[in-house]
């Protein structure tokens, strides 16, 4: 028998003080590819379904994000029915392509083209179906050898860590800009 997963409501909106990602100049080509990714293209899918934010850095609302200045990106990620792994929990897989995408995201809105190289995830405890967690990002500044590295985290709304991942990118040339669409 099928145990009911509860579905995420409002649960995947934008914390306070984050903008959704499209809004911003960077962030709005980034989520055209992340609706058509694997992890994020089924908004209302029993699967996977993830919405990302971004705020900046910086203290000051009006500043302008760049490259120097990047934004942080988050995701608010729930997990249906179809990402079942163990009974009744999150596949492992589920968990650290969220992770993945969501630190590849982050590297791209820092204004660097990049792909994964390399990705370790540490899962910390098993996520219930249903559940909607926080997706916490971090990049580190672009490496002289034409690479970066990204860190985040899985977070339960009640501070619950699941899983956390680190990540190594490679950086794409110039030919894989954003108004050439990506990598």
């Amino acid at each position: 028998m099928e145990a009911e997963v509860r579905e995420p409501g409002d649960a995947l909106a934008a914390p306070a003080g984050w903008r959704p990602l499209a809004t911003h100049p960077v962030g709005a080509i980034i989520a055209h590819y992340a609706e058509r990714s694997f992890v994020a293209g089924d908004p209302t899918g029993q699967g996977i379904r993830v919405r990302y934010a971004w705020r900046a850095m910086s203290p000051d609302e009006a500043c302008v994000v760049t490259a120097a200045e990047p934004a942080a990106l988050a995701a608010r990620a729930w997990f249906g029915a179809r990402a079942e792994g163990p009974p009744g929990h999150a596949h492992g897989g589920s968990m650290a392509a969220v992770l993945d995408e969501a630190m590849g995201l982050a590297v791209w809105l820092a204004h660097r083209a990049a792909v994964a190289a390399h990705l370790e995830t540490d899962f910390r405890r098993p996520i219930p179906l249903g559940t909607t967690v926080t997706a916490e990002t971090t990049v580190g500044p672009a490496e002289g050898t034409g690479k970066a590295r990204a860190t985040a985290r899985l977070v339960g709304d009640d501070g619950t860590v699941f899983a956390e991942g680190s990540a190594l990118f490679v950086l794409l040339g110039p030919r894989h800009t954003f108004a050439g669409g990506g990598a």
